[in-house]
Formats: C-alpha cells, structure tokens, sequence
C-alpha cells in the first residue's frame, strides 16, 4: 500500500513513524520548515511511548519548499492530511496530484470543514472524515515525542466511499497498533472531537494549566457551557449527538484521562504559532450566524485568543 502523510508535524511524523513498521508499506512522509528539513537529512526518531528511527531508506521523506518529484503524482493510495488546520486546502492540492485515481483521503486536521475542503477539490468520492484522539509533540527537529495513544475513527461523508473501501487502510493501521475504528456518521464523529476541542482548547490556554486543571468547578462550568452552546448548533444543523448529560459525563472523561496534557493550543501560544481557533470556536460562532443561534462563550473566547495572536483570526 502506498501512503502519503501530508503535512507531517508531531502527530502526522508519529503515524508515519508507526506506518513504517510495516513491511508491506511505501511511505512518502511530507514536511515543511527545520522539523521536515532535519527528516529529509536524517529521518525521523520517535520517543516516548514507543521508541524507534525511521532512516531515510524506509521512508521518502519531502520537504514542501523543494516541491515532489512529478514521477509521484497519481500514485498513492492513501493520503493523510495532518498539517494544521489553516493548510487543509494548500494539503488537499498537492493530494490532487498525489492521489491514484482509485486513491482515498482523509484529513485528521482539528476542527470543522476539513473532509468538505477535500472534498471539493479531490471529489466526495475519494474523501473519509477523520478524528483522532493520539497525542505527540516535538522536543527538537526531526524528532517527536509519542505521549499517549488514543484511536483514530474514520468515517463516512455524503456522498463519499464506504466502508469497504476504508477497510484496507483500517486493517493496516490497527496492524501497526493504530487503533482505528469506521463510523457510518462522519459529521456526527467530527463535531464530537470539535465540542471538546472547543470547551478544552481555549479554556486551558488561556489559563494556561494542563487540562486536569479544568475539572476544577469554575472552569469546569465554562467548558461545559462552551461545549453546549456548540452542541446547540450542531442540532440546529441535524447532527445526530449525544443527550447534555453524556457530553457533560465525556467532557468529565476527557479531562481526567488527558489530566497532564498540555493542550495543543497552549503550547501554539507559547511559541508564537498560529492557533486553530479559526477552526474550532470561531467555526462554531459562525454556523451559529447561519442557522440563528448565538454562541457567546464561544465569541468571547475567539476574542481572547485572538487579542493574544492576533494572526490566528487569519483563517
């Protein structure tokens, strides 16, 4: 199977780390900046919760400011679209080219709108939508710090392939200690992951705690009210979701078993990166606008984000 990871930042460099245990896989893994530079040069080492090297022989390792070599085009697969989420559709470009005309995609980005981006450039044909719980984060270039596992689900989009067509890469993945699972609602699955996103992400960067901290009564209470008024809006636009009272008992779930994480968005602040605010709360207040329902937690919190990163509103 040939599988390309777009976008190969912490968790995209931890998959094609695991991907290239298999035997059976060809792997092109596409980086940007020092962390993709020092792969091209070196490869790729992962540590933590599994430890190994991934040499430049296992793996063609790319490095987006030097472009592919057009003898890859239509050749893959699978594609994996891990970058962050501002570069879904620069991503789903290159996948056009990349992708065998029988190939299929999926992104695992954070946030809304991402299987819908894929699709209308690579078609709803050959576009999963994704969610994945795997945490990683790089210590230095050209490594990654693997810090706890989690599940990826795939799923169906309307209009897209089913279930026997993600069998094959869900095989491989659950091989190579992935654990993968399919759904037949795609859009329900990824506005489960953006409802906790939204009530953990900002919350906990903004006070800049781990996401145990958050279990505390007044945090708590305004991650919770984030996360309904998302789920307010999710059901306006016929999502099919869990009842208030099982996401306030997941939230609970997600923060104790994530208590020692820093979350994603807290650590963009730290180093001046851009963060998936866009993505996420912003995302939620503007579907709000569309189906009339206000979202003013969600509005606050995009505002503080922003007043901290004021390029993070450029989405």
């Amino acid at each position: 199977m040939r599988i390309a990871v777009l976008g190969a930042g912490s968790l995209g460099s931890l998959f094609a780390g695991l991907l290239a245990q298999h035997p059976d896989v060809k792997l092109l893994v596409h980086g940007k900046g020092d962390h993709g530079a020092m792969m091209v040069a070196n490869g790729l080492e992962i540590q933590g919760e599994a430890n190994m090297v991934i040499s430049p022989d296992q793996a063609m390792f790319t490095l987006d400011e030097v472009g592919l070599p057009a003898s890859l085009f239509g050749t893959m697969d699978v594609i994996v679209l891990t970058g962050k989420a501002n570069s879904t559709d620069q991503l789903a470009r290159i996948a056009h080219d990349l992708l065998h005309p029988q190939g299929v995609a999926v992104s695992l980005s954070n946030g809304l709108g991402h299987a819908e981006i894929c699709a209308s450039i690579l078609g709803p044909h050959r576009v999963f939508t994704g969610t994945t719980t795997y945490a990683a984060w790089r210590p230095s270039p050209g490594v990654v710090h693997y810090a706890g596992r989690g599940n990826v689900v795939l799923g169906h989009l309307q209009g897209g392939p089913m279930l026997n067509q993600a069998q094959p890469f869900l095989d491989m993945l659950n091989s190579v200690g992935i654990e993968s699972n399919w759904t037949e609602n795609g859009p329900a699955s990824v506005w489960m992951k953006v409802l906790l996103n939204i009530a953990i992400n900002p919350i906990a960067a903004l006070s800049g705690v781990e996401n145990g901290s958050l279990l505390s009564p007044a945090l708590f209470s305004a991650a919770l009210e984030t996360m309904l008024e998302g789920a307010r809006i999710a059901r306006q636009e016929r999502v099919e979701l869990p009842d208030d009272l099982e996401l306030e008992q997941r939230l609970q779930h997600v923060l104790e078993a994530t208590a020692r994480n820093q979350c994603s968005m807290l650590q963009d602040i730290r180093a001046g990166r851009v963060t998936e605010i866009g993505y996420l709360n912003h995302a939620v207040v503007e579907r709000g606008e569309r189906v009339g329902l206000p979202a003013p937690m969600n509005h606050m919190l995009c505002a503080m984000i922003e007043a901290l990163t004021p390029q993070a509103n450029q989405h």
